[in-house]
């Protein structure tokens, strides 16, 4: 079972197209959004000088030097 053919409409034809860009031109973000966007999504982050003053150690002594080489052993640190 075959079905017929149809003439296609070349005018139809390039009328969908033109509309389906115009629609995907509307659909893409302003760069100022996208920016603003990827601000939201990845916040400002701390400079390590700064986290390491704020850090303390929580042991001193003995048992801080043991805990620190054994992570240096296991390649922790």
């Amino acid at each position: 079972m075959e079905s017929q053919g149809c003439v296609l409409d070349e005018s139809k034809l390039d009328s969908a197209i033109a509309d389906l860009l115009q629609e995907e031109e509307r659909e893409e973000p302003e760069p100022a959004e996208e920016a603003e966007r990827v601000q939201r999504a990845f916040p400002e982050l701390p400079e390590q000088a700064q986290i390491n003053e704020e850090a303390r150690p929580q042991e001193t002594g003995f048992t801080a030097v043991l805990l620190q080489k054994w992570a240096e052993l296991r390649g922790a640190a």
